[in-house]
């Protein structure tokens, strides 16, 4: 190839944009949810993404704990709604997603759910790393309304065939 000047080319296909992912630093730790979090309560487990965002670089621990409300009706209580849970959650090198687990337990004593738990984060670490602003989530426990609907009309339908298949063997 020979040398020659430069020649700039014209079109929009001869344009790019470059985006530079700075991930030579720990990063910062967020909840993946920006509003409160729904866990539905036939569900056995609530399933709280945490993402990092900003780097990657190394291992990122956080810890967290699930906290009671107050001693409101509307507040969840360990043992009876939910599983207490504390423990640390490892971002390794490269990971920008992680997940927590929060056992939720069956009520058959309330036909409709609506209680609430907070999960707090604490302690990154190392040093470097840092915990979004936003540190504290509420979970909601509420009742699958639509699933509930479905498995009565459901249960219903086969009520009535039941019945029907029973009529038709007299016959």
């Amino acid at each position: 190839m020979g040398e020659g000047p430069l020649v700039k080319l014209s079109g929009k296909d001869t344009e790019t944009r470059v985006t530079i992912i700075d991930d030579d630093k720990p990063g910062q730790i967020y909840f993946h949810d920006t509003r409160n979090i729904k866990a539905i309560a036939t569900n056995p487990k609530c399933i709280v993404q945490l993402d990092r965002k900003n780097g990657s670089d190394g291992i990122v621990k956080v810890d967290f704990k699930t906290k009671a409300l107050d001693a409101s009706p509307e507040t969840a209580t360990p043992g009876v709604d939910y599983v207490e849970k504390s423990g640390t959650v490892t971002f390794n090198h490269g990971e920008n997603v992680a997940h927590i687990e929060i056992d939720i337990l069956p009520r058959e004593d309330l036909e409709e759910r609506d209680e609430s738990f907070g999960l707090q984060l604490s302690n990154v670490w190392p040093d470097g790393a840092k915990l979004s602003k936003n540190s504290y989530k509420v979970i909601n426990i509420i009742t699958d309304v639509e699933g509930k609907k479905k498995t009565e009309a459901l249960t219903q339908l086969m009520a009535k065939i039941e019945s029907e298949e029973a009529g038709s063997w007299k016959d």
